[in-house]
């Protein structure tokens, strides 16, 4: 087994408001990375892994000071870190894989993900 890459969408690093939805819970937190597949971000909450969630990322509209888009999707929680609820974390990183992206939220995405690409 090689330590080779698995993921077939290029990620960039980022610092987004994120807030992700799961039947009665809510966690706000900040996405770290993001691509087309998939975002990895910090959660104040432990989201088990297999939850199904619909989260809604914020994202800065290109050279346009201010203006913002919500990028709305579903998801899947495949990994925690650490991997069990301890209340003495006040932080979790979820990685969360994209299950269904509607098509105009998927060009915003892949607008800034394009846009940190080339910076």
């Amino acid at each position: 087994m090689t330590g080779a890459e698995r993921r077939k969408a290029q990620r960039v690093d980022a610092n987004l408001a994120v807030t992700v939805k799961s039947g009665p819970g809510e966690a706000q937190g900040r996405a770290l990375n993001v691509s087309a597949s998939g975002l990895y971000f910090e959660s104040p909450y432990f989201i088990a892994p297999l939850t199904k969630v619909h989260l809604d990322l914020v994202i800065p509209e290109g050279d346009a000071k201010g203006k913002e888009s919500t990028v709305g999707c579903d998801g899947v929680v495949v990994r925690v870190e650490p991997e069990r609820r301890d209340p003495a974390i006040s932080k979790y990183n979820v990685a969360i894989f994209f299950t269904l992206v509607p098509e105009s939220s998927q060009k915003t995405l892949d607008r800034y993900i394009r846009s940190r690409l080339i910076s």
